[in-house]
């Protein structure tokens, strides 16, 4: 029997719809993204990911809906977001791609007036949309909160992330909930360009997985007053990551 995280599921779609009715500020935004590494198999995968996703901030509250276009050149056995998943053990690669998942969130921005530090929580709920035929997905609801604290000493902004991730659970898998976090720092070089240099921490996510992390670093500038490009290079150090990726974003502020 599936199992779907409905309380979720409602909070997001609820938090959706009110922020489209009550909209300040739009964006628009899509990239590429290309990852590669063998997640403990013979064979590696390669993914390529075209996201596509929009968001506005209403009272410091940013919402936000995604869905990303899928390339998938491997064994069939790593799922996007997930890692190694399916254990079919092919010899040979295949490629698939589609639709992943769409995701639907919110983050509430609490900024402390006149002090340095702020904070933020926020949620978001990815539904199983993707195909599992051809290992895009899982095909279950997958729920998660966070929470975010930053400090701004001049031009650096220390900042870091603690989350929970509920996994809906297929059948057959061994996928189970797990702890997230993130620790990094930005730089504002100037006033319109940053360097961000962040780590990334999760728990297994499956009883036969691993622990993960993934060191990134990101450069942002500002293009003019409606555009932003960001490019970044990762690097990951387990079986439950990729080895490295690369890839750059572009968003429209309307």
């Amino acid at each position: 029997m599936k199992t779907h995280p409905r309380p979720g599921r409602f909070f997001a779609c609820v938090l959706f719809l009110t922020g489209a009715l009550r909209a300040e500020e739009l964006t628009l935004t899509t990239g590429f993204d290309y990852s590669t590494g063998d997640y403990g198999l013979p064979l590696s995968t390669e993914i390529i990911t075209i996201p596509l996703s929009v968001s506005y901030v209403v009272n410091h509250t940013t919402w936000e809906l995604s869905l990303p276009y899928l390339r998938i050149d491997g064994p069939g056995e790593v799922v996007p977001g997930i890692g190694r998943y399916t254990r079919r053990l092919l010899r040979s690669k295949t490629v698939s791609q589609g639709l992943g998942d769409l995701t639907l969130g919110a983050t509430q921005n609490f900024i402390a007036t006149d002090q340095p530090w702020s904070w933020a929580a926020g949620a978001e709920m990815k539904f199983g949309t993707a195909s599992t035929d051809k290992s895009l997905g899982t095909g279950e609801d997958d729920f998660a909160t966070h929470v975010d604290f930053s400090y701004t000493a001049g031009s650096l902004t220390p900042f870091v992330t603690v989350g929970y991730r509920w996994l809906g659970n297929p059948a057959g898998s061994d996928l189970r909930n797990y702890t997230f976090g993130t620790v990094g720092v930005n730089w504002a070089c100037t006033e319109k360009l940053t360097l961000a240099l962040l780590l990334d921490w999760a728990e297994k996510n499956s009883d036969s997985g691993s622990t993960s992390s993934n060191l990134t670093l990101s450069v942002s500038r500002a293009l003019g007053e409606k555009w932003h490009a960001q490019a970044y290079g990762v690097l990951g150090n387990s079986d439950s990551s990729a080895d490295y990726g690369l890839g750059f974003s572009l968003s429209r502020g309307f």
